[in-house]
């Protein structure tokens, strides 16, 4: 989106911009207010663009004078520890508004968290610790006031630039456009990241096992020698402006032919990506068979996907840009030269012989027949299951309040996010305060482990929309003392509800919830006659046979 946005009254313009190679300047998206519309991203590219400036304008297009009350928050501000801060090579110790500006306005800046006049800023401050600044006055009709604040990148070490450019670290710009006298008012919101081009072309999958706790365990040599080249066959989808929208796991069908047209064929440093097995599983092999069915003749196959349990089409991977470790497990005296950088995670299988000739010109089977998984994965086969691992006895292994996979989970209390299932100090990955129930942040679980001292811990994706720590990935605590499902699994003993959303929720006549049917107030009652599953979520029946959703950020049993 590149058009202005309306707040109180004026336009308002925020957006990066920078310099292409040609000396054109290009812009990101502008930011908007997310109450009423889902702020864009943009990414960009370091390979290609320098002179980063943040750039704010307002315009008074009425004919009244307008009192101005505008604090706009630079990256920093939402995340103290970012490198990307004031340019002081290019600001040279000072912010001026543009030529042409309204002058009688006042401006201040925001240097190591006190605000100053521009006349009153104490010699030698740091002005990369700027992280806001201010405008006030009256801005007469038909008059505009406009700023541009250089950034850099304030990196010098390559290694450092390195995992920055690998980290997806999406910065955060916010323009709170307060109402006269006050602190109150719509706030203007766009992110960027800057990332360099990466197409994954060169060196071949590692094929693994994935183990309990996340980590890979290499497969023998002679499994390593049909793996392809990566992105030589067109099977990498990039999601490159990932918002959690599409889920974590694979995706099949109908969905997934209209996902992949919504993304991307190139791609950039720390994006997730999507891996397309029905042309991976396809690639021929020397003997003629296909891929997947030569991997099928070792007792091998991809994972089956969690909603069908039929073969998946697609895995969900986040490129880190690193080469995987391939000491230990299965793998002693595997060949190193070649490996590229992702991991493809395939499963055991009972293994089916090939026969002496390739059938039906050496098609064999591939992953783009998903229709039934009779052959690779057999019903009684536990050694995989996407929702409860099992245990040699049948059971889980789990406690029965245990979230299963692709379920959503919110914090009730203060927590961390940590990077491996021991929790340290030194791993953590971020922090999460103790919010009011429909404020509480959200996960969605994509797997188990135990700390070394038997501790349960969720393996799970931040999907806090707006939130810095959104889309970071990690461990926490499995503890029902800290942690909850966010769906209802029970009736209130009064079958009644209490809408509790700021907002309100909508009731609708399926319980797939379409079909919108009414719209309760915050605070209103419902009598409700039933508790409906819908795939990982519940919806309650309401008493008039219509439907609406059982999350309790948005309703709540009685006086729970």
């Amino acid at each position: 989106m590149t058009s202005p946005q309306i707040a109180n009254g004026f336009e308002h313009s925020l957006y990066f911009q920078a310099t292409d190679k040609s000396g054109n300047l290009q812009d990101s998206n502008y930011a908007v207010d997310p109450e009423t519309s889902t702020p864009l991203k943009t990414i960009i590219n370091s390979d290609n663009y320098k002179d980063l400036t943040l750039n704010f304008t307002i315009n008074n297009n009425t004919t009244d004078d307008k009192i101005v009350n505008e604090i706009v928050c630079l990256p920093k501000y939402s995340d103290d520890s970012t490198p990307l801060v004031f340019d002081n090579d290019r600001g040279h110790s000072t912010i001026a508004p543009e030529s042409g500006s309204q002058s009688s306005m006042a401006l201040t800046a925001y240097i190591d968290k006190h605000e100053y006049s521009l006349d009153a800023i104490p010699a030698g401050s740091d002005w990369s610790t700027m992280d806001r600044f201010r405008v006030k006055g009256t801005l007469s009709a038909g008059q505009h006031w406009s700023i541009k604040i250089p950034l850099k990148l304030n990196i010098t070490d390559a290694t450092a630039l390195d995992e920055y450019l690998y980290d997806s670290k999406w910065a955060q710009v916010v323009d709170n456009s307060y109402a006269p006298n006050s602190y109150s008012g719509p706030t203007l919101t766009t992110y960027i990241r800057i990332a360099q081009q990466d197409s994954l072309n060169g060196g071949k999958y590692l094929a693994t096992i994935e183990n309990n706790d996340g980590s890979f365990t290499p497969l023998p040599q002679n499994v390593e020698d049909l793996m392809p080249q990566i992105g030589a066959n067109g099977e990498v989808i990039w999601d490159n402006l990932y918002d959690g929208s599409y889920g974590s796991g694979s995706v099949q069908g109908d969905a997934q032919t209209a996902l992949f047209k919504k993304l991307d064929t190139v791609g950039f440093t720390g994006s997730y990506f999507y891996l397309d097995l029905q042309k991976l599983g396809a690639v021929k092999s020397a003997n003629g068979y296909t891929l997947e069915r030569n991997l099928q003749a070792l007792g091998y196959d991809f994972a089956p996907d969690s909603t069908t349990n039929k073969t998946a089409t697609s895995y969900y991977y986040r490129f880190s840009g690193v080469t995987p470790n391939i000491t230990g497990g299965n793998g002693g005296g595997m060949g190193t030269n070649g490996i590229g950088s992702i991991n493809l995670r395939l499963y055991k299988v009972t293994p089916v012989p090939l026969p002496a000739k390739p059938n039906n010109g050496g098609n064999g089977s591939s992953s783009s027949n998903t229709s039934t998984t009779t052959n690779t994965t057999p019903s009684t086969n536990n050694t995989w299951n996407p929702t409860t691992p099992k245990q040699t006895d049948g059971s889980t292994g789990l406690p029965n309040y245990a979230s299963v996979k692709g379920a959503a989970v919110y914090a009730t209390k203060a927590i961390y996010m940590y990077r491996t299932p021991n929790f340290t100090k030194h791993n953590r990955v971020a922090k999460y305060t103790k919010k009011a129930r429909v404020n509480r942040p959200m996960f969605v679980v994509t797997g188990y482990a135990r700390s070394n001292n038997g501790a349960l811990r969720y393996k799970v994706r931040d999907v806090n929309k707006g939130a810095k720590t959104y889309g970071k990935t990690g461990y926490i605590t499995a503890n029902k003392n800290y942690v909850s499902g966010v769906y209802y699994r029970t009736l209130p003993k009064n079958k009644h509800l209490t809408v509790i959303a700021k907002k309100g929720g909508n009731a609708y006549r399926t319980a797939s919830l379409t079909g919108k049917s009414n719209h309760y107030k915050k605070g209103a009652r419902l009598h409700v006659k039933r508790l409906v599953k819908h795939n990982l979520t519940t919806r309650y029946q309401l008493t008039n046979g219509h439907y609406v959703t059982a999350n309790k950020k948005f309703v709540i049993q009685g006086n729970d």
